[in-house]
């Protein structure tokens, strides 16, 4: 039996997340991703402390009134193979191939949903990577992530990152449009203002 991170899931729940798109993003620690996540697998040649695959205790009912499950890009949200790495690992993208080699990912990013800055800033070890397109990739770092570490840079969100007991964190509205490979937009940041309709039933 799984357990639950409440802490965790109840900041998911203050912004609004469903109860199916509450996706885990980030971990303080293997022992969190074990405990909260999913089984860990090991990468053939990959140190087991650096990169891993993670299959998922639970994956929950969709409810399909949310219009979020309808796009076709919103399969990879719980994907039954996940790759973890390392906050601080270089070769991830050559463990993602090996653990993942029936996709083909020419032309894609392997990008850590969770920025690794920001990650580091909250106290997280592990992220979850995935593949996106270059334009989205740079889209997210040009604005989304460069405005989330100037403000968990700031001596109030320090200490408040610092007093924070969530043992793992889930995807926001920015990393979900991330996820479904689309660029978060210009600094009014429309398309995550766009995406909280796909988060209400229709």
């Amino acid at each position: 039996m799984f357990e639950i991170d409440e802490i965790a899931k109840e900041e998911a729940r203050k912004y609004g997340m469903p109860p199916d798109v509450h996706i885990p993003i980030a971990a303080r620690d293997k022992y969190s991703i074990a405990k909260y996540i999913g089984s860990i697998n090991s990468i053939d040649s990959v140190p087991s402390d650096k990169a891993f695959l993670v299959i998922p205790h639970y994956i929950p009912e969709l409810n399909v009134k949310l219009p979020l499950w309808k796009i076709k890009e919103s399969t990879i949200f719980h994907y039954s193979k996940q790759i973890w790495v390392h906050v601080n690992y270089a070769c991830y993208r050559k463990a993602y191939i090996q653990a993942c080699p029936e996709e083909n990912v020419k032309g894609f990013v392997l990008d850590h949903i969770l920025n690794r800055r920001m990650a580091r800033l909250k106290g997280f070890d592990y992220l979850r990577i995935i593949p996106v397109s270059p334009n989205t990739n740079t889209s997210s770092g040009v604005v989304t992530e460069k405005y989330g570490f100037e403000y968990h840079s700031t001596e109030n969100m320090k200490n408040v990152n610092l007093q924070n007991k969530a043992l793992i964190q889930y995807a926001d509205l920015a990393d979900i449009v991330k996820m479904l490979n689309l660029k978060t937009g210009g600094l009014l940041q429309d398309i995550v203002n766009e995406a909280q309709s796909w988060i209400r039933e229709e």
